[in-house]
């Protein structure tokens, strides 16, 4: 039996047998550093964008489905002690997108095109949202087969994007197209792919990978990729030679990837100097941050509106304990990708700055 079907029939078992209870937020949060939402807010994410098949929808990009959404919709549902909802984003995540042999996802699926997936490469953080997803999930919801199925998805993620073709163990985008075996600027990689506070749950499920070295190198990699006055890494890097730059065919910007990762920096407890520049460019941008271009060195555009300030709020939360702005909580849930940070930063207030809320 393939690994990925092995995965899908340990889905269905799981899913098919569960008893279809409700998890209150209190009695998952025993944990040091659990996250937990406010049911009203997640409530209102999962009407916005969780079809009822258990699809996560990005309403701004053509009203398709992505392992990022659905790790993301996985994960809040976990946090919110909803295993109905995690268990119906799980089976459709499995049906939809587990096309592939080695336990990873296909990383989009497209409803206006037939067939809806048409790219079987997978998306790394898409595939490491989701384990960690099912290892909330395991523990929350005492449903240890969870478990068995982010094991089985971080030792692929292992097997097929560690890279250590350099001193570091990188993590590569993708199982394919960004290693310098295929692209003259490789490796390429992106820094908001490296999801901190995932990283100690897939080590707990694949104890057998050195993941404190994957976790080590994004942090050496955030702090060696900083360009101009604003030292702000663009969205994805250029490692050929070993030394960073801007990887081409990409804009050269601090950008919708690279928001993530003063937000992972923060939720994992990373508040010394590697945090830095990212505090710097959150003080500039209050509550309408800015794009940054790292080589003209100069503001593009705003990233869009109040809902990407949630990013620079925790940034002034973690370092300043400047509580987060209602607004992260009550604005409405308009557009995928601001609405998620806002979850994003909310969650990792609860787990880490509790007294910022």
């Amino acid at each position: 039996m393939t690994k990925r079907a092995c995965l899908a029939a340990l889905a269905f078992m799981v899913i098919s047998f569960a008893a279809p209870m409700e998890v209150s937020v209190a009695e998952t949060t025993a944990a040091p550093h659990a996250a937990t939402l406010p049911g009203d807010v997640w409530q209102a994410w999962r009407q916005r964008f969780v079809a009822p098949e258990g699809r996560v929808i990005d309403n701004v990009n053509g009203n398709i489905s992505h392992t990022e959404g659905q790790g993301y919709g996985m994960l809040f549902a976990a946090f919110a002690g909803d295993r109905p909802t995690f268990d119906k984003l799980w089976a459709w995540t499995v049906t939809n997108l587990g096309i592939r042999d080695d336990a990873l996802f296909a990383w989009r699926f497209d409803p206006r095109t037939s067939p809806a997936v048409s790219d079987r490469n997978n998306a790394t953080d898409g595939d490491i949202l989701i384990a960690w997803a099912l290892m909330e999930a395991a523990g929350r919801f005492t449903a240890p087969d969870y478990r068995r199925f982010a094991a089985l998805i971080a030792r692929a993620i292992a097997a097929k994007t560690f890279d250590d073709s350099g001193t570091a163990r990188l993590l590569l985008p993708a199982a394919a197209g960004f290693s310098a075996r295929e692209r003259k600027d490789g490796p390429v990689v992106n820094l908001s792919y490296w999801v901190y506070p995932a990283l100690p749950a897939l080590k707990a499920a694949a104890p057998e990978y050195d993941w404190d070295r994957v976790f080590a190198a994004g942090l050496d990699l955030t702090t060696a990729a900083r360009f101009g006055k604003h030292q702000l890494p663009p969205d994805w890097i250029s490692l050929a030679g070993g030394r960073p730059a801007p990887a081409t065919g990409f804009p050269a910007e601090f950008g919708w990837n690279a928001i993530r990762v003063p937000l992972y920096l923060a939720w994992a407890g990373n508040t010394g100097p590697v945090l830095a520049p990212f505090v710097a460019w959150a003080r500039q941008g209050g509550r309408d941050p800015q794009v940054i271009d790292v080589i003209a060195d100069k503001p593009v555009k705003p990233f869009g509106g109040a809902p990407y300030g949630a990013v620079t709020g925790l940034v002034a939360c973690a370092v300043d304990n400047v509580k987060l702005d209602d607004a992260v909580r009550t604005a409405p849930m308009e557009q995928y990708y601001p609405s998620t940070l806002r979850l994003l930063a909310l969650a990792a207030a609860a787990a880490r700055y509790p007294q910022c809320l």
